[in-house]
């Protein structure tokens, strides 16, 4: 392959460890008394059930392949069938949602000193990520990975989500790199490698072997790895 022009990550799975549980009780528990302090009487399993049906009408009504679901779209929708929607009220939603439901949000060991090299060595480098805009820049921003990345794509930004290609193309775009002098770094064969290689990238798994069956996939990375230094020895050594 040419020599690498830039380098684009994905964020969950690969740069930041996460755990989060949706269906914890005490989450929607929690967010109907939080609303109660706005005027909004919503019991728990009527939020709940809530949140699933507009998830289910916001897919339904997006016109592609890979949408995406927007949790700012999601929870704006019930607060105004409640007949209080507020900007500031549904982000503080979305983030309370996200803050009850998270177990676990730390990055991988070799995070930090794998991106400080690329800087060093003067890689551009973006992230693409199937994440909410609504919380995802400022967790990025608590674990200090803001400091690394020119640019970020998040699917909700645009509505749609890997494996669709166009992501990747537009972070190469805002990068001003050729696809073909590109290379993308994900830890899911079906949606990060699939989606950059359609796109013209070449492609990284990382597989920290917390799923196995990635391997057994029709789709091909370039290469395979255990963690990011493996990466970036790969890379280096196409300078």
């Amino acid at each position: 392959m040419p020599q690498v022009g830039a380098v684009i990550f994905d964020c969950y799975g690969t740069l930041i460890d996460v755990r989060t549980d949706e269906s914890k009780p005490e989450i929607y528990r929690f967010l109907s008394a939080y609303l109660q302090y706005y005027g909004i009487s919503i019991d728990e399993e009527s939020l709940k059930s809530g949140l699933q049906r507009e998830r289910e009408r916001f897919l339904k009504n997006r016109d592609e392949l890979c949408p995406d679901v927007d949790l700012e779209v999601v929870f704006g929708n019930i607060l105004r069938k409640e007949g209080r929607f507020d900007r500031f009220l549904t982000e503080s939603c979305c983030r309370l949602f996200r803050l009850l439901s998270r177990e676990r949000l730390q990055l991988f060991p070799d995070v930090v000193h794998v991106l400080r090299e690329m800087k060093a060595h003067g890689y551009p480098l973006a992230m693409v990520s199937d994440a909410q805009k609504v919380f995802t820049p400022e967790e990025c921003r608590m674990l200090g990975l803001h400091r690394f990345f020119e640019h970020v794509v998040l699917s909700t930004q645009y509505g749609f989500r890997k494996p669709d290609p166009r992501l990747h193309l537009i972070a190469c775009s805002l990068l001003r790199v050729e696809p073909g002098y590109a290379v993308y770094i994900g830890d899911d064969a079906q949606r990060d490698v699939r989606g950059a290689k359609e796109a013209g990238l070449a492609t990284i798994l990382v597989d920290r072997g917390a799923r196995v069956l990635f391997r057994e996939t029709d789709v091909k990375p370039d290469l395979c790895v255990k963690g990011l230094w493996e990466a970036w020895d790969w890379i280096r050594g196409r300078s």
